[in-house]
């Protein structure tokens, strides 16, 4: 866990080895967005704009992608998905669509060639999970 608070919580993504790629949810449970409460709403857009400067910050982060995609899992959670500059292989058919980068291949391009069976081979997130805990003090 990076980040707790009565309404939300922001972990890594624990079977993906992406620094950054950070799960946010709200504490109670809901399935949908319209489910949420307006504090909930604004605790997690307060907290959004935060987590995603913090990720810009990082070398190599060029973008963040912010999605709600809901077909795992029914508890309703953003994935905060830093894009970096390794990830741009311009060269790969699979991240375009018609000539462009394509921001949802790309995410599901690299959270299945990043998934990880061992906890173990995250050891190496350890650096970004504290750079973005001590900024979200």
């Amino acid at each position: 866990m990076i980040y707790k608070d009565h309404e939300v919580v922001i972990h890594h993504c624990i079977d993906v080895n992406v620094p950054g790629y950070l799960i946010l949810s709200p504490i109670r449970h809901v399935t949908a967005y319209q489910d949420l409460t307006q504090t909930e709403i604004m605790t997690i857009a307060i907290i959004l704009q935060k987590v995603v400067g913090i990720l810009q910050q990082i070398s190599e982060v060029e973008k963040v992608y912010i999605l709600n995609l809901a077909e795992e899992t029914s508890h309703f959670h953003f994935h905060v998905f830093p894009r970096y500059s390794w990830m741009i292989d311009t060269l790969n058919a699979e991240l375009f669509s018609d000539g462009k980068l394509d921001g949802a291949k790309l995410f599901s391009y690299y959270r299945r060639e990043n998934k990880v069976d061992n906890l173990q081979d995250l050891s190496s997130l350890d650096q970004t999970i504290a750079f973005i805990r001590k900024r979200l003090k």
